[in-house]
Protein backbone atom coordinates (compact mmCIF):
# COMPACT_ATOMS: atom_id res chain seq x y z
CA UNK A 1 0.00 0.00 0.00
CA UNK A 2 2.92 2.21 0.93
CA UNK A 3 3.90 1.82 -2.20
CA UNK A 4 0.83 3.07 -4.22
CA UNK A 5 0.77 5.91 -2.25
CA UNK A 6 4.17 6.88 -2.97
CA UNK A 7 3.49 6.43 -6.69
CA UNK A 8 0.10 8.79 -6.09
CA UNK A 9 2.12 11.31 -4.37
CA UNK A 10 4.49 11.97 -6.54
CA UNK A 11 2.01 12.02 -9.80
CA UNK A 12 -0.98 13.89 -8.04
CA UNK A 13 -0.83 15.71 -4.77
CA UNK A 14 -0.91 19.36 -5.95
CA UNK A 15 -0.87 20.96 -2.09
CA UNK A 16 2.41 19.37 -1.19
CA UNK A 17 4.96 22.46 -1.33
CA UNK A 18 7.78 19.78 -3.38
CA UNK A 19 6.80 17.43 -6.30
CA UNK A 20 9.73 16.11 -8.19
CA UNK A 21 9.60 16.73 -11.96
CA UNK A 22 10.00 14.94 -14.45
CA UNK A 23 12.23 13.12 -15.42
CA UNK A 24 13.33 12.80 -11.44
CA UNK A 25 9.72 11.56 -10.86
CA UNK A 26 10.46 8.67 -13.20
CA UNK A 27 13.52 7.88 -11.81
CA UNK A 28 12.10 7.63 -8.36
CA UNK A 29 9.20 5.64 -9.60
CA UNK A 30 11.35 2.97 -11.34
CA UNK A 31 13.16 3.14 -8.25
CA UNK A 32 10.68 1.88 -6.31
CA UNK A 33 9.45 -0.61 -8.77
CA UNK A 34 12.72 -1.90 -8.59
CA UNK A 35 12.50 -2.48 -4.80
CA UNK A 36 8.76 -3.79 -4.98
CA UNK A 37 9.81 -6.17 -7.04
CA UNK A 38 13.18 -7.56 -6.36
CA UNK A 39 14.53 -7.34 -10.02
CA UNK A 40 16.67 -4.93 -12.30
CA UNK A 41 13.80 -4.86 -15.08
CA UNK A 42 16.21 -3.41 -17.18
CA UNK A 43 14.51 -4.19 -20.44
CA UNK A 44 11.08 -2.09 -19.00
CA UNK A 45 12.76 0.45 -17.27
CA UNK A 46 13.95 1.78 -20.52
CA UNK A 47 12.76 3.01 -23.79
CA UNK A 48 13.58 4.19 -27.24
CA UNK A 49 11.58 7.89 -27.40
CA UNK A 50 11.39 10.87 -25.54
CA UNK A 51 9.57 10.18 -22.62
CA UNK A 52 8.02 13.82 -22.34
CA UNK A 53 6.60 13.14 -25.06
CA UNK A 54 4.25 10.70 -23.59
CA UNK A 55 4.79 11.66 -19.85
CA UNK A 56 1.73 14.77 -20.36
CA UNK A 57 -0.38 13.31 -22.66
CA UNK A 58 -0.25 9.39 -22.93
CA UNK A 59 0.66 7.73 -19.88
CA UNK A 60 0.62 8.70 -16.06
CA UNK A 61 3.04 7.49 -13.87
CA UNK A 62 5.37 6.31 -16.45
CA UNK A 63 8.37 4.20 -15.86
CA UNK A 64 9.52 2.76 -19.16
CA UNK A 65 8.22 1.00 -22.59
CA UNK A 66 7.69 -1.73 -24.12
CA UNK A 67 8.68 -3.21 -27.55
CA UNK A 68 6.97 -4.99 -30.36
CA UNK A 69 8.14 -6.68 -33.50
CA UNK A 70 7.29 -5.02 -36.57
CA UNK A 71 7.50 -7.05 -40.09
CA UNK A 72 6.59 -6.13 -43.25
CA UNK A 73 3.64 -7.44 -45.80
CA UNK A 74 3.23 -6.40 -49.52
CA UNK A 75 3.12 -4.83 -51.59
CA UNK A 76 -0.27 -4.84 -51.70
CA UNK A 77 -2.51 -3.31 -54.45
CA UNK A 78 -5.42 -1.44 -54.40
CA UNK A 79 -7.77 0.12 -56.73
CA UNK A 80 -9.53 3.37 -55.92
CA UNK A 81 -11.27 5.05 -58.65
CA UNK A 82 -10.14 3.64 -61.40
CA UNK A 83 -6.78 4.31 -60.11
CA UNK A 84 -3.69 1.52 -58.07
CA UNK A 85 -1.57 2.10 -56.11
CA UNK A 86 0.83 0.00 -53.92
CA UNK A 87 1.57 -0.21 -50.40
CA UNK A 88 3.91 -1.78 -47.65
CA UNK A 89 2.31 -2.87 -44.91
CA UNK A 90 3.62 -2.67 -41.53
CA UNK A 91 2.19 -4.98 -39.00
CA UNK A 92 3.71 -5.22 -35.28
CA UNK A 93 2.87 -8.68 -33.59
CA UNK A 94 4.14 -11.49 -31.79
CA UNK A 95 1.93 -14.05 -33.44
CA UNK A 96 4.15 -16.25 -35.61
CA UNK A 97 2.80 -17.06 -39.11
CA UNK A 98 0.65 -14.13 -39.02
CA UNK A 99 2.89 -11.78 -41.15
CA UNK A 100 3.74 -14.50 -43.46
CA UNK A 101 0.10 -15.07 -44.28
CA UNK A 102 -0.95 -11.56 -45.10
CA UNK A 103 1.72 -11.59 -47.07
CA UNK A 104 0.40 -14.42 -48.92
CA UNK A 105 -2.78 -13.02 -49.40
CA UNK A 106 -1.28 -9.67 -51.00
CA UNK A 107 -0.20 -11.90 -53.23
CA UNK A 108 -2.87 -13.24 -54.39
CA UNK A 109 -4.54 -10.00 -54.49
CA UNK A 110 -1.49 -8.03 -56.64
CA UNK A 111 -1.70 -11.13 -59.26
CA UNK A 112 -5.49 -10.63 -59.13
CA UNK A 113 -4.68 -7.19 -60.45
CA UNK A 114 -5.49 -5.90 -56.93
CA UNK A 115 -8.53 -5.76 -54.96
CA UNK A 116 -10.81 -2.37 -55.19
CA UNK A 117 -11.32 -0.38 -52.27
CA UNK A 118 -13.95 1.98 -51.05
CA UNK A 119 -14.69 4.07 -47.67
CA UNK A 120 -16.62 6.57 -45.79
CA UNK A 121 -16.07 8.88 -43.01
CA UNK A 122 -19.31 8.03 -40.43
CA UNK A 123 -17.80 9.92 -37.76
CA UNK A 124 -16.79 9.79 -34.38
CA UNK A 125 -19.75 9.07 -31.84
CA UNK A 126 -20.56 10.51 -27.91
CA UNK A 127 -24.11 9.49 -26.38
CA UNK A 128 -24.99 10.98 -23.31
CA UNK A 129 -28.15 10.28 -21.14
CA UNK A 130 -30.55 12.62 -19.53
CA UNK A 131 -32.61 11.61 -16.97
CA UNK A 132 -36.43 13.23 -16.72
CA UNK A 133 -38.84 13.68 -14.31
CA UNK A 134 -40.61 11.25 -16.26
CA UNK A 135 -41.82 9.73 -19.48
CA UNK A 136 -43.18 12.68 -21.20
CA UNK A 137 -40.69 15.40 -20.36
CA UNK A 138 -38.18 12.76 -22.13
CA UNK A 139 -40.28 12.90 -24.59
CA UNK A 140 -40.51 17.53 -24.55
CA UNK A 141 -36.57 17.15 -24.15
CA UNK A 142 -35.83 15.34 -27.11
CA UNK A 143 -37.71 17.18 -29.71
CA UNK A 144 -36.11 20.28 -27.92
CA UNK A 145 -32.42 18.96 -28.79
CA UNK A 146 -33.73 18.15 -32.41
CA UNK A 147 -35.53 21.54 -32.46
CA UNK A 148 -32.58 22.80 -30.71
CA UNK A 149 -29.91 21.06 -32.52
CA UNK A 150 -27.86 23.93 -34.66
CA UNK A 151 -27.49 25.79 -31.41
CA UNK A 152 -26.13 22.41 -29.66
CA UNK A 153 -23.99 22.48 -32.68
CA UNK A 154 -22.45 25.94 -32.40
CA UNK A 155 -21.62 25.76 -28.88
CA UNK A 156 -19.97 22.24 -29.66
CA UNK A 157 -17.79 23.06 -32.40
CA UNK A 158 -16.25 26.33 -30.49
CA UNK A 159 -14.44 24.23 -28.59
CA UNK A 160 -12.39 22.81 -31.88
CA UNK A 161 -11.70 24.10 -35.27
CA UNK A 162 -11.82 20.68 -36.58
CA UNK A 163 -15.05 19.57 -34.87
CA UNK A 164 -18.13 19.07 -36.72
CA UNK A 165 -21.56 18.24 -35.31
CA UNK A 166 -23.05 16.26 -37.81
CA UNK A 167 -26.63 14.93 -36.54
CA UNK A 168 -27.88 13.02 -33.06
CA UNK A 169 -30.22 10.07 -32.68
CA UNK A 170 -32.14 9.34 -29.72
CA UNK A 171 -33.98 6.99 -27.97
CA UNK A 172 -36.44 7.13 -24.97
CA UNK A 173 -36.21 4.43 -21.70
CA UNK A 174 -38.78 5.20 -19.11
CA UNK A 175 -37.89 8.66 -17.92
CA UNK A 176 -34.34 8.39 -19.49
CA UNK A 177 -33.00 10.14 -22.85
CA UNK A 178 -30.00 8.76 -24.71
CA UNK A 179 -28.90 11.04 -27.11
CA UNK A 180 -26.21 9.25 -30.21
CA UNK A 181 -24.11 12.64 -31.52
CA UNK A 182 -21.94 11.97 -34.30
CA UNK A 183 -19.25 14.36 -35.97
CA UNK A 184 -16.42 14.64 -38.28
CA UNK A 185 -12.96 15.20 -36.36
CA UNK A 186 -10.28 16.31 -38.99
CA UNK A 187 -7.54 13.88 -39.40
CA UNK A 188 -7.79 12.79 -35.74
CA UNK A 189 -9.28 9.82 -34.30
CA UNK A 190 -11.61 12.80 -32.78
CA UNK A 191 -12.73 10.82 -29.30
CA UNK A 192 -11.50 13.39 -26.68
CA UNK A 193 -12.51 16.00 -29.31
CA UNK A 194 -15.90 15.41 -29.10
CA UNK A 195 -15.99 14.46 -25.63
CA UNK A 196 -15.40 18.04 -25.35
CA UNK A 197 -17.74 19.93 -27.40
CA UNK A 198 -20.83 18.07 -25.90
CA UNK A 199 -19.82 18.42 -22.55
CA UNK A 200 -19.75 22.38 -23.11
CA UNK A 201 -22.86 22.51 -24.79
CA UNK A 202 -24.61 20.25 -22.48
CA UNK A 203 -23.44 22.70 -19.65
CA UNK A 204 -23.84 25.96 -21.28
CA UNK A 205 -26.94 25.26 -23.83
CA UNK A 206 -29.06 21.71 -22.73
CA UNK A 207 -29.09 22.12 -18.75
CA UNK A 208 -29.86 25.68 -18.18
CA UNK A 209 -32.73 25.65 -20.30
CA UNK A 210 -34.07 22.18 -18.59
CA UNK A 211 -32.45 22.96 -14.91
CA UNK A 212 -35.79 21.84 -12.90
CA UNK A 213 -36.53 18.74 -15.15
CA UNK A 214 -33.86 17.14 -16.54
CA UNK A 215 -30.38 15.95 -15.03
CA UNK A 216 -27.20 14.59 -17.26
CA UNK A 217 -26.42 10.87 -15.87
CA UNK A 218 -23.36 10.72 -18.14
CA UNK A 219 -21.77 11.59 -20.98
CA UNK A 220 -21.32 8.55 -22.05
CA UNK A 221 -23.88 5.84 -21.90
CA UNK A 222 -22.70 3.24 -24.28
CA UNK A 223 -24.75 4.27 -27.19
CA UNK A 224 -21.75 5.56 -28.67
CA UNK A 225 -20.27 2.37 -28.15
CA UNK A 226 -16.79 2.66 -27.42
CA UNK A 227 -14.41 0.23 -26.81
CA UNK A 228 -17.22 -2.65 -26.95
CA UNK A 229 -18.30 -5.36 -28.80
CA UNK A 230 -21.72 -3.98 -30.09
CA UNK A 231 -24.08 -4.03 -33.17
CA UNK A 232 -24.95 -0.11 -33.18
CA UNK A 233 -21.68 0.54 -34.72
CA UNK A 234 -22.47 -1.92 -37.65
CA UNK A 235 -25.68 -0.37 -38.54
CA UNK A 236 -25.23 3.15 -37.77
CA UNK A 237 -20.89 3.06 -37.99
CA UNK A 238 -18.58 4.95 -35.84
CA UNK A 239 -15.21 5.98 -36.81
CA UNK A 240 -14.55 4.33 -40.61
CA UNK A 241 -16.86 1.86 -42.95
CA UNK A 242 -14.34 0.35 -45.17
CA UNK A 243 -14.20 -2.75 -47.55
CA UNK A 244 -12.25 -4.17 -50.24
CA UNK A 245 -13.43 -6.23 -53.15
CA UNK A 246 -11.58 -8.98 -55.71
CA UNK A 247 -12.31 -11.19 -58.21
CA UNK A 248 -9.52 -14.61 -57.67
CA UNK A 249 -9.55 -16.45 -60.86
CA UNK A 250 -9.20 -20.41 -60.17
CA UNK A 251 -5.84 -20.74 -61.78
CA UNK A 252 -3.92 -18.29 -59.20
CA UNK A 253 -6.09 -19.69 -55.95
CA UNK A 254 -4.54 -23.43 -57.48
CA UNK A 255 -1.32 -22.47 -58.10
CA UNK A 256 -0.43 -19.75 -55.30
CA UNK A 257 -3.00 -20.95 -52.27
CA UNK A 258 -2.93 -24.56 -53.26
CA UNK A 259 -6.64 -25.10 -52.95
CA UNK A 260 -9.62 -24.29 -54.98
CA UNK A 261 -12.83 -21.87 -54.81
CA UNK A 262 -15.21 -24.62 -53.97
CA UNK A 263 -13.13 -25.90 -50.89
CA UNK A 264 -12.76 -22.01 -49.69
CA UNK A 265 -16.24 -21.09 -49.91
CA UNK A 266 -17.16 -24.23 -48.30
CA UNK A 267 -14.77 -23.04 -45.21
CA UNK A 268 -16.09 -20.27 -45.10
CA UNK A 269 -19.69 -21.13 -44.70
CA UNK A 270 -18.93 -23.26 -42.24
CA UNK A 271 -16.57 -20.69 -40.43
CA UNK A 272 -17.13 -17.58 -40.88
CA UNK A 273 -20.95 -18.05 -40.93
CA UNK A 274 -22.63 -20.62 -39.47
CA UNK A 275 -19.71 -21.82 -36.59
CA UNK A 276 -19.79 -17.70 -35.99
CA UNK A 277 -23.56 -17.86 -35.73
CA UNK A 278 -23.46 -21.08 -33.43
CA UNK A 279 -21.56 -19.31 -31.24
CA UNK A 280 -23.33 -16.10 -30.71
CA UNK A 281 -19.95 -13.71 -32.62
CA UNK A 282 -21.53 -10.43 -34.01
CA UNK A 283 -18.53 -10.78 -36.44
CA UNK A 284 -18.32 -12.96 -39.18
CA UNK A 285 -14.91 -13.25 -40.22
CA UNK A 286 -11.75 -15.45 -40.04
CA UNK A 287 -9.55 -13.13 -38.22
CA UNK A 288 -9.82 -9.74 -39.07
CA UNK A 289 -8.78 -9.12 -35.68
CA UNK A 290 -5.13 -9.81 -35.71
CA UNK A 291 -4.81 -7.32 -38.81
CA UNK A 292 -6.25 -4.97 -37.60
CA UNK A 293 -4.60 -5.14 -34.35
CA UNK A 294 -1.09 -5.70 -35.81
CA UNK A 295 -1.66 -2.18 -37.80
CA UNK A 296 -2.90 -0.18 -35.01
CA UNK A 297 -0.17 -1.05 -32.49
CA UNK A 298 2.28 -0.11 -35.86
CA UNK A 299 0.69 2.78 -36.42
CA UNK A 300 -0.13 4.06 -32.54
CA UNK A 301 -3.99 3.65 -33.03
CA UNK A 302 -5.36 3.51 -30.06
CA UNK A 303 -5.37 -0.30 -28.90
CA UNK A 304 -8.57 -0.97 -26.71
CA UNK A 305 -10.62 0.56 -30.29
CA UNK A 306 -9.56 -3.11 -31.66
CA UNK A 307 -12.69 -4.53 -30.26
CA UNK A 308 -14.98 -2.63 -32.58
CA UNK A 309 -12.33 -2.38 -35.46
CA UNK A 310 -12.57 -6.26 -35.64
CA UNK A 311 -15.99 -6.51 -35.92
CA UNK A 312 -16.23 -7.54 -39.92
CA UNK A 313 -17.92 -9.45 -42.42
CA UNK A 314 -16.17 -11.71 -44.78
CA UNK A 315 -17.74 -12.88 -48.30
CA UNK A 316 -16.96 -15.48 -50.75
CA UNK A 317 -19.00 -16.52 -53.00
CA UNK A 318 -18.39 -18.38 -56.37
CA UNK A 319 -18.81 -16.84 -60.30
CA UNK A 320 -20.02 -18.36 -63.17
CA UNK A 321 -16.25 -18.96 -65.19
CA UNK A 322 -15.29 -20.53 -61.83
CA UNK A 323 -13.48 -17.79 -60.21
CA UNK A 324 -13.99 -16.39 -56.61
CA UNK A 325 -15.41 -13.36 -55.56
CA UNK A 326 -14.39 -11.93 -51.75
CA UNK A 327 -15.09 -9.08 -49.79
CA UNK A 328 -14.09 -7.96 -46.17
CA UNK A 329 -16.23 -5.09 -44.48
CA UNK A 330 -15.16 -2.92 -41.62
CA UNK A 331 -17.84 -0.91 -40.53
CA UNK A 332 -15.89 0.86 -36.78
CA UNK A 333 -12.35 1.87 -37.79
CA UNK A 334 -12.15 4.15 -35.51
CA UNK A 335 -8.51 5.96 -36.87
CA UNK A 336 -6.50 8.89 -37.12
CA UNK A 337 -3.26 10.12 -37.89
CA UNK A 338 -2.64 12.92 -35.57
CA UNK A 339 -3.73 13.30 -31.86
CA UNK A 340 -3.11 10.75 -29.14
CA UNK A 341 -0.04 8.04 -29.13
CA UNK A 342 0.38 8.82 -33.19
CA UNK A 343 2.89 11.88 -32.88
CA UNK A 344 5.69 9.87 -31.40
CA UNK A 345 8.31 8.93 -33.87
CA UNK A 346 8.44 4.68 -34.40
CA UNK A 347 4.55 5.26 -34.95
CA UNK A 348 4.80 8.13 -37.45
CA UNK A 349 7.55 6.35 -39.21
CA UNK A 350 5.17 2.99 -39.63
CA UNK A 351 3.03 5.19 -41.20
CA UNK A 352 4.96 7.03 -43.60
CA UNK A 353 6.16 3.87 -44.56
CA UNK A 354 2.08 3.44 -46.18
CA UNK A 355 2.44 6.90 -47.32
CA UNK A 356 3.82 9.99 -46.51
CA UNK A 357 0.73 11.81 -47.00
CA UNK A 358 -1.51 8.79 -45.16
CA UNK A 359 -5.10 10.54 -43.89
CA UNK A 360 -7.79 8.47 -42.36
CA UNK A 361 -10.15 7.68 -45.27
CA UNK A 362 -7.14 5.84 -47.64
CA UNK A 363 -5.48 4.46 -44.32
CA UNK A 364 -9.15 2.68 -43.46
CA UNK A 365 -9.02 1.21 -47.11
CA UNK A 366 -5.30 0.07 -46.06
CA UNK A 367 -6.71 -1.72 -43.47
CA UNK A 368 -9.67 -3.57 -45.23
CA UNK A 369 -7.14 -4.73 -48.05
CA UNK A 370 -4.79 -5.88 -45.95
CA UNK A 371 -8.11 -7.71 -43.54
CA UNK A 372 -8.95 -9.07 -47.12
CA UNK A 373 -5.30 -10.36 -47.73
CA UNK A 374 -5.31 -12.12 -44.13
CA UNK A 375 -8.92 -13.55 -44.85
CA UNK A 376 -7.98 -15.32 -48.06
CA UNK A 377 -4.75 -17.02 -46.56
CA UNK A 378 -6.35 -18.11 -43.46
CA UNK A 379 -9.19 -19.48 -45.21
CA UNK A 380 -6.94 -21.43 -47.69
CA UNK A 381 -4.71 -22.90 -45.15
CA UNK A 382 -7.62 -24.27 -43.10
CA UNK A 383 -8.95 -25.39 -47.09
CA UNK A 384 -5.83 -27.66 -47.39
CA UNK A 385 -5.50 -28.34 -43.79
CA UNK A 386 -1.90 -26.90 -43.56
CA UNK A 387 -2.75 -24.04 -40.36
CA UNK A 388 -0.61 -26.57 -38.15
CA UNK A 389 1.85 -27.01 -39.90
CA UNK A 390 2.51 -23.56 -40.74
CA UNK A 391 2.25 -22.26 -37.11
CA UNK A 392 5.14 -25.44 -36.30
CA UNK A 393 6.98 -23.95 -38.64
CA UNK A 394 6.57 -20.40 -38.08
CA UNK A 395 5.21 -20.05 -34.71
CA UNK A 396 7.50 -22.48 -32.98
CA UNK A 397 11.02 -22.11 -34.22
CA UNK A 398 12.16 -20.29 -31.60
CA UNK A 399 12.02 -23.27 -28.91
CA UNK A 400 12.80 -26.02 -31.59
CA UNK A 401 16.50 -27.29 -30.20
Amino acid sequence: MFFFLILDYISTVKHITHIPKEPEATEERRALVKEWSGQKLEALLTQRFDPTLVIKRNCENFIGSVEIPVGIAGPLLLSRNAEQKEYLVPLATTEGALIASVNRGMKVIRESNGCAVISKNEGMTRAPVFKCTNGAVAIELKNWILAHFNEIKHVAESTSSHLELLHVHAWILGRHLYCRFSAHTGDAMGMNMLTIGLQKAIDTVVLPAWKSKTTCVALTSNLCTDKKANDINALLGRGYWAQAETTIPRNIIESVLKTTPERMIEVHVQKNLVGSSLAGSRSQNAHVANIVSALFLATGQDPAHIVEGSLGFTAFELNDDGSLYASVTLPNLNIGVIGGGTSLPAFRDARTLISNTLLPLEFSEVIAGSALAGELSLIASLSTQSLACAHEQLGRISHQK
